[in-house]
């Protein structure tokens, strides 16, 4: 029979072993998020012709726009993946 400590521990080291496999699995997920701003810049660039005549304060809006739309939706990827890494521990 094993005694309690050490079952304890192996639980212990087995969830942070499973925390640290999924942290590695999306690691690339987390620094594509990362380079989110650059990709959707360029993005913005290769359409910028479809837009028409635009002010420099109408591309700043639609830059600001796009920028912030992608933050929220990578950071709400973000807080899900922690907290699946969370219920985890």
């Amino acid at each position: 029979m094993t005694p309690p400590g050490v079952e304890l521990i192996t639980q212990s080291e087995g969830k942070q072993s499973q925390q640290s496999l999924l942290i590695m699995d999306w690691e690339p997920t987390l620094g594509a998020i990362r380079r989110r701003q650059d990709i959707a810049r360029a993005e913005f660039r290769k359409q910028r012709k479809r837009l028409g005549v635009l002010s420099a304060e109408q591309e700043t809006a639609i830059e600001a726009l796009l920028m912030t739309t992608v933050n929220e939706v990578s950071l709400r990827v973000v807080a899900q993946m922690k907290r699946l890494i969370e219920t985890i521990g």
